[in-house]
């Protein structure tokens, strides 16, 4: 396959590993061991910057302000529309038990939906700058993370059972990725502006367990 400045995630479905490359609005699967493309699917109507997978569902995120539910078994380019952000959706993450779909986007808000709405069914405004960097626990069900842009700077914490706002971190600089450790109760995070550091947190105390 020929490097493109486009951007290439890489996941599972069934016995194939596809690559999804997004170019312009629209979304290409390739199947990377044969260096083929699968299909392209169609229907956002400006730049997709944010993906996730549940199962055999891809969901896109767009400039456009929705959320496209794909099938890549199914002949139609999308199965289900979510709308509900103000402005570009630039964070998607489904939880581990594929039940809810966490949406940040340049509006500052936090969206939760299941699997069967297409309006979020919680809705959490306490960003104050966009949010990109999304993580669900896989040590406690319904556990989810979030990290505000270059105004916000902060790690917020939600339990979306009791739809609850647990705590906040100040971090210093924009949060750009959230990533849980599957091991051990640990949260790492990614920072632009202005410290561009890496950090790892322990939770639920939020110490520095390093930082770079």
């Amino acid at each position: 396959m020929a490097k493109s400045r486009d951007k290439d995630r890489t996941y599972q479905i069934g016995n194939i590993r596809p690559v999804v490359q997004i170019t312009n609005s629209n979304v290409r699967i390739w199947d990377a061991a044969r260096c083929k493309r699968v299909r392209t699917m169609e229907g956002h109507r400006l730049r997709v910057g944010a993906l996730a997978w549940n199962s055999s569902i891809l969901s896109s995120g767009s400039r456009d302000k929705s959320i496209l539910q794909r099938d890549p078994r199914a002949q139609e380019d999308f199965v289900s529309k979510l709308s509900g952000h103000k402005s570009e959706v630039c964070g998607l993450k489904w939880s581990y038990d594929n039940r809810e779909l966490a949406s940040g986007g340049n509006d500052n808000k936090l969206f939760v939906w299941n699997q069967h709405s297409t309006q979020p069914i919680l809705k959490y405004c306490e960003h104050t700058a966009a949010v990109k960097a999304i993580a669900w626990s896989p040590h406690l069900h319904g556990l989810l993370a979030s990290g505000g842009g270059t105004a916000d700077r902060c790690i917020r914490f939600w339990n979306t059972t009791t739809n609850s706002h647990l705590s906040c971190m100040d971090t210093g600089s924009q949060v750009c990725n959230l990533v849980w450790s599957k091991n051990v109760n640990e949260l790492v995070s990614t920072h632009g502006y202005s410290q561009n550091q890496i950090i790892v947190w322990r939770y639920p105390t939020m110490s520095k367990v390093t930082f770079s």
